[in-house]
């Protein structure tokens, strides 16, 4: 049978085929007939249309309406690489409007959907009762099923009604709204929520309202409900300021019941703080021209209660979950020759009623002089000034301003075999003291340090091994110092508090270190020992420290020693066996510290640490970690935990032990993790 090929063009409105200037529709098909009003074509019809390229059995264009009209196992492929197929098509070529009936639609990601019906204009979608999934269509394993729906196929973005949520045939999750792209961007709408349960706080829910500002912010609203507790809510705005700058707000706010109050007797009835992390590796650097650096680091919070951390379920990084919580502001300008640095503290203590006798450093200054030559290229020098302010509303305040001048000569011998340094550090500090009457409201403090070191750096080749060898003799002698206008045991003990002051002992310490390479020059063991001798002690040798770790194939053993030679006992062991294969890792490791006679403290251990991963395939995979205890024989936290992973959902599960901090302390907290995720959607999960 001959071929025909129908070509309509719209030129300055002589036809209204369509209805739109500059339009072009083109049918193929084995056999076309065409009368006054229509044209209809049958066996093998190809229709290209706009972006699309449609296939069906029979097309037939009526004239007079404009309406192309497609039959019998229509599929459509095109608009942003999806594919769609339906059993009867209708297209308005002046509207551009397209109607669908039993309408099987995919996604260039794999997202498919079945709907009754389903309209089309421009390239936004409208839908009747609808199932989606991503999974095989024969039997999904998770499938979402849903009224009726909106669908921008251009911005991949979908908004649904009425949606059940299917594991299975089991329903997990209802809402009567959901919005989501099909695609792995971000985009505003409601997150999967979180479900759990705690005996004391009773059942929690949280959903997180996400708001996608713009490519450079976006907004995380976190409402929860702690149905035995109360409820609150939590807010994250995040923000990309450069290429290089970044940062993170959050604040939140949670009130304790009555009941909860009564129950737990609590002394904390609301729960509230905010929190800042920003970081920039480049402030003004590029302002200022090649040869300078610039950063700034900011890493705050501010709370009532250590509750307010506690409460979240998406922690920020801190510096520790304490009762003690510490803020930082760090910024720094560095050239070739200098350094200059400003940076604060601030320290919110949860255990006191209030913060105003917590001591804070608001703010300390450095400036700071690179190694530089003085007078000859072997004798060098630094310089080192700081001030720093200590202060709070109640007790004794101080600022303090400290200089340090360490001056160094050094000489090598024998070809560099072997090299000699001779130091002198000078040390000058500045006291003031404030916030009260004191006999004595100024100090000051000189002392000079000498210092002598031999050393050496050889490298050594032995076929395809390289040793570096690093040993050094060094001596410290104290010299002199001076104190102003009395000595430090004469002042106050609030004012000692807060400083101290002194020369070091005399002593020498000798220090080897050995590095093993292979001929690709990569680390196949290290040792770090040293040794100090106090001539002038009872006991002249202190504790000596030993440092090793080799690295065999993918195992890692690693050791950790301080030995007191005084008590015979090892003060503190640190030791490590690691595996890392491709499929599987572990680790165990064996911590110790005990107190000894010298250093009393109640930091002491004996624990073994355990953790491993294990893939036993593509789909599943295990890992756990235990902390025991073995003076007292007990775990004191644990979890162990797998992830099962398929091509349109994955889920994972854990149970748990963990330290939890509280205003009083820490607690233990035995808890259950599970969480679905629904490619690409993202997850549901929940704990108790």
């Amino acid at each position: 049978m001959r071929s025909l090929l129908l070509w309509v063009f719209l030129l300055g409105g002589v036809s209204s085929l369509y209805g739109v200037e500059g339009e072009k529709l083109e049918v193929r098909a084995k056999v076309l007939e065409t009368t006054q009003h229509s044209v209809r074509a049958t066996d093998g019809v190809v229709v290209y249309y706009q972006d699309a390229m449609i296939k069906a059995k029979t097309a037939l264009y009526n004239r007079d309406t404009h309406r192309l009209t497609l039959d019998g196992e229509v599929e459509m492929i095109g608009y942003q690489g999806s594919k769609e197929h339906t059993t009867h098509l209708e297209i308005d070529t002046q509207t551009k409007e397209v109607t669908f009936h039993e309408l099987f639609f995919v996604s260039s990601n794999d997202v498919w959907l079945f709907t009754d019906k389903a309209n089309r204009k421009e390239h936004n979608y409208s839908f009747g009762t609808t199932l989606l999934s991503s999974c095989d269509v024969d039997d999904p394993l998770w499938k979402m099923v849903f009224a009726r729906s909106l669908y921008d196929s251009q911005a991949h973005y979908m908004k649904v009604y009425h949606a059940k949520i299917y594991f299975g045939d089991l329903p997990i999750l209802y809402t009567p709204y959901m919005a989501f792209t099909t695609q792995k961007e971000r985009s505003s709408g409601l997150l999967y929520p979180l479900f759990g349960y705690t005996t004391k706080e009773g059942y929690l829910y949280e959903q997180p309202i996400f708001w996608a500002i713009s490519e450079s912010m976006d907004l995380e609203l976190n409402p929860q409900l702690r149905t035995d507790r109360s409820q609150g809510l939590y807010g994250t705005f995040r923000f990309v300021t450069t290429p290089y700058a970044s940062g993170k707000l959050r604040l939140g706010y949670f009130k304790d019941s009555k009941a909860y109050q009564l129950a737990e007797e609590t002394t904390e009835v609301e729960h509230y703080g905010v929190e800042f992390n920003y970081e920039s590796s480049r402030v003004w650097s590029d302002r200022l021209g090649e040869g300078v650096d610039d950063g700034l680091y900011i890493n705050s919070t501010f709370l009532n209660d250590i509750d307010y951390i506690n409460l979240q379920q998406g922690q920020l990084k801190h510096f520790g979950l304490t009762p003690l919580q510490e803020s930082r502001f760090n910024y720094f300008l560095s050239t070739d020759a200098y350094y200059f640095g400003v940076n604060a503290k601030y320290f919110v203590d949860t255990r006191k009623v209030d913060n105003n006798t917590t001591l804070q450093i608001l703010p300390a200054l450095q400036f700071h002089k690179h190694l530089g030559r003085l007078i000859w290229d072997n004798l060098t020098y630094s310089v080192d000034l700081q001030f720093k302010n200590f202060t709070r509303e109640e007790g004794t305040t101080l600022k303090q301003v400290e200089v340090k001048l360490p001056l160094e000569f050094t000489v090598s011998f024998w070809d560099d075999f072997l090299n000699l340094s001779l130091g002198e550090s000078l040390y000058y500090s500045k006291f003031f003291f404030g916030n009260d009457t004191y006999e004595y409201d100024l100090f000051e403090y000189y002392s000079n340090i000498h210092k002598a070191k031999l050393f050496s750096d050889l490298t050594k080749h032995y076929g395809s091994v390289i040793h570096v060898l690093q040993p050094a003799v060094e001596y410290i002698k104290p010299g002199n110092e001076t104190q102003d206008p009395v000595a430090f045991e004469a002042l106050s003990h609030e004012q000692k508090e807060l400083f101290a002051v002194g020369l070091p002992e005399e002593y020498y310490t000798f220090s080897l270190s050995q590095y093993f390479y292979d001929a690709r020059a990569k680390l196949r063991f290290y040792q770090r020992l040293s040794q100090a001798y106090y001539p002038n002690r009872d006991y002249t040798f202190s504790d000596i420290h030993n440092e090793m770790q080799y690295n065999w194939r993918k195992w890692q053993f690693y050791s950790d020693l301080v030995y007191s030679h005084e008590f015979g006992e090892v003060r503190k062991l640190s030791s490590r066996i690691a595996l890392r294969e491709s499929g599987y890792s572990f680790s165990l490791a064996h911590s110790y510290k005990q107190m000894l006679p010298d250093q009393p403290t109640t930091h002491t251990s004996n624990d073994l640490n355990f953790n491993f991963n294990y893939t036993l395939n593509e789909r599943v995979s295990l890992h756990g970690a235990l902390t025991y205890n073995i003076d007292d024989a007990v775990s004191e936290q644990w979890k162990v935990g797998g992830e099962y992973k398929r091509d349109c959902w994955s889920m994972s599960a854990s149970v748990r032990q963990d330290i939890i901090p509280r205003p009083t302390g820490y607690t233990k907290e035995n808890t259950f993790y599970v969480r679905f995720n629904f490619i690409p959607f993202g997850g549901v999960g929940g704990e108790r």
